[in-house]
């Protein structure tokens, strides 16, 4: 939670034993959870992009970069979303936008794999990838959302015509 709070220095005094850094974290920890309630309440409540066993979600501005991740698992865990459903959110970060995707379900038998669509759109759309099959992310230039939206719905439709 200090971590994705951009307060990592708190983490480290913690787990050195640093009574007044406990007390920040138990802060800190508060904060981030109410986050991560805000960032679902938005997803809820904002339209998504939603496909044939896909789902976009562009956050924008509106979440933090650093849970957006933690919001793709939670829902991907969900029961929002039927097991193999891909969910992609999207967050701002400066000029820069944070991607990431999840595969719904708690054991999703698919031959997709999230690592090789998102290395497939960012490679087109330009940044930074990473993952495995059933959870990737990355980074792209915020002058590239359009394009990389464009290009992951072309990815996601092929790959289900594909299947």
């Amino acid at each position: 939670a200090c971590s994705r709070m951009d307060n990592g220095e708190i983490a480290l005094m913690f787990c050195m034993g640093n009574s007044e850094a406990k007390k920040k974290a138990e802060r800190i920890y508060v904060q981030y959870r109410q986050n991560i309630i805000q960032g679902l309440r938005f997803i809820e409540a904002n339209s998504k992009i939603q496909g044939k066993e896909y789902v976009i979600i562009n956050a924008k501005d509106s979440v933090k970069d650093t849970i957006i991740g933690t919001l793709a698992s939670i829902l991907s865990f969900s029961s929002v979303y039927k097991e193999g459903t891909i969910i992609v959110a999207m967050a701002y970060n400066q000029d820069k936008i944070k991607v990431s995707a999840r595969m719904a379900g708690r054991n999703p038998e698919s031959d997709r794999n999230l690592k090789e669509i998102i290395e497939s759109v960012i490679s087109i759309t330009g940044g930074e990838c990473g993952g495995h099959k059933e959870a990737a992310g990355g980074t792209i230039k915020k002058e590239s959302e359009q394009k990389f939206i464009e290009e992951i719905q072309k990815r996601l439709e092929f790959e289900l015509i594909k299947i």
